[in-house]
C-alpha cells in the first residue's frame, strides 16, 4: 500500500473540536498522511494543533486554496457538515465528511454527485463503518438462520448534559448545530444495521426531547420480516451491545457499534465462534478507515468510493426519515 518515496497525501483539517486530536493521533500511524493545516475560527483554539501541522489559520480561504492539500477532513458541528463539505468539493480537493455525513438526506446526495461530477473522494469518517471484524462476522449471518430481531444499545452519559440541564448548550444539545443522541451516537446504531441489511421498509423513532433537542430516544427499523431497535441515549447509561438475533442463533457485538471490534456467534447446534480487532491501542477502530481511504486514494478507486457513498445514502436516508417521525426541526 505505501512505498517509500511515493508523495505523502497532504491533510488540511477544517475545524478543532474534541475529534480533531484523535484524528491527528490516527493519522500519525501511517506515513502515507502528513497534516498540513488546521483551519478554526478562533486563533486561540488552534493553539495546541501548532507542532501537528505545517501551518494553522483563520483564513479558510487560504486552506481551500493551498494547492499542496489533496484532501480537507471537516470535523465541524453536525449542521455545517453540508455546507463546508461543498466547498472543499467546490474548490476540487478529496472530502474526509465526519459522522453524521449530513443533516437531511437532500445534502448528501448532492454532495455526493458533486463528488462524482468532479471525480473526488467524499469518505465518511464512521470507524465503525469500515470494521473488519464485523465485516467477517457478517459472512455467517446466513447461518443464524431466519433473522427475527436486532438490538443495538449504544448508552453513554454525556458529560456535557448535566451542563444542558443548568441551561448551557453546548454543541452536542444544540438544536441549531443538529445535535442530539440519534446524530450522534445514533448514527453508529443505523451504520450497524444496514451495513448488514440495507434500506429498512420503514422508520420511526420515538425520542425523549427536552428544549428541543432528543436527549435519548428509540428508532424502529422495520424490514418486514423482522425488526430492528436502536437505543440511543446521552442522558443516561447501560452496557452497550448489538444482537442479531436469529431462529438458529445469534451474533453478538460485545463493545459500543461506535467500535463494532468484537463480536460472538454462538448457534443452537453449539457452534461459537469469535471475531476480534486485531489493531490494539488507542486509536485502533480508526485504523480501518484510514486504512481504506488510503486504499481508494492510492488506487483511484473510484467505484469503491461510490460503493461507500451508496451506504452512506442508505443512512442518510434513515436519519432523515427518523427526523421526521420525531417532528425534530434540524
Amino acid at each position: 500500500m505505501y512505498n517509500k518515496g511515493m508523495k505523502s497525501i497532504n491533510i488540511g483539517i477544517i475545524g478543532s473540536g474534541f475529534i480533531v486530536p484523535v484524528f491527528i493521533g490516527a493519522s500519525k500511524a501511517f506515513e502515507d498522511f502528513h497534516l498540513r493545516a488546521i483551519w478554526g475560527r478562533h486563533e486561540e483554539k488552534l493553539i495546541p494543533f501548532k507542532e501537528d501541522v505545517d501551518y494553522c489559520t483563520t483564513d479558510l480561504e487560504k486552506i481551500l486554496c493551498d494547492e499542496s492539500i489533496d484532501v480537507i477532513y471537516v470535523a465541524l458541528p453536525n449542521k455545517l457538515h453540508y455546507e463546508y463539505a461543498l466547498k472543499a468539493l467546490k474548490h476540487d480537493k478529496h472530502v474526509i465528511l465526519e459522522k453524521p455525513f449530513t443533516v437531511r438526506y437532500k445534502e448528501a446526495k448532492k454532495l455526493i454527485d458533486l463528488a462524482k461530477e468532479k471525480g473526488k473522494i467524499l469518505f465518511e469518517a464512521i470507524p465503525s463503518g469500515y470494521s473488519k471484524p464485523y465485516e467477517e462476522a457478517r459472512k455467517y449471518l446466513e447461518e443464524l438462520g431466519e433473522i427475527r430481531l436486532v438490538v443495538c444499545n449504544f448508552s453513554q452519559y454525556s458529560r456535557r448534559y448535566d451542563r444542558f440541564k443548568k441551561g448551557e448548550i453546548l454543541p452536542a444539545f444544540d438544536k441549531n448545530l443538529a445535535g442530539g443522541a440519534l446524530m450522534d451516537l445514533g448514527v453508529y446504531n443505523i451504520r450497524f444495521v444496514i451495513s448488514s441489511f440495507g434500506k429498512p421498509k420503514k422508520v420511526e423513532y420515538h425520542a425523549n426531547v427536552i428544549k428541543g433537542v432528543d436527549t435519548s430516544g428509540v428508532l424502529v427499523l422495520d424490514y418486514g420480516k423482522f425488526k430492528a431497535t436502536c437505543i440511543a441515549a446521552k442522558d443516561c447509561k447501560a452496557d452497550s451491545y448489538a444482537l442479531i438475533q436469529g431462529d438458529r442463533g445469534y451474533l453478538r457485538c460485545n463493545t459500543t457499534t461506535s467500535r463494532a471490534a468484537d463480536f460472538t456467534l454462538k448457534l443452537n447446534d453449539g457452534k461459537t465462534l469469535s471475531f476480534s480487532q486485531e489493531e490494539k491501542g488507542e486509536f485502533a477502530s480508526w485504523s480501518y478507515q484510514l486504512k481504506e481511504f488510503i486504499e481508494i486514494y492510492r488506487n483511484e478507486d473510484l467505484d469503491k468510493a461510490y460503493e461507500w457513498n451508496r451506504l452512506t445514502l442508505i443512512e442518510s436516508k434513515v436519519l432523515d426519515q427518523a427526523l421526521q417521525s420525531a417532528d425534530l426541526k434540524y
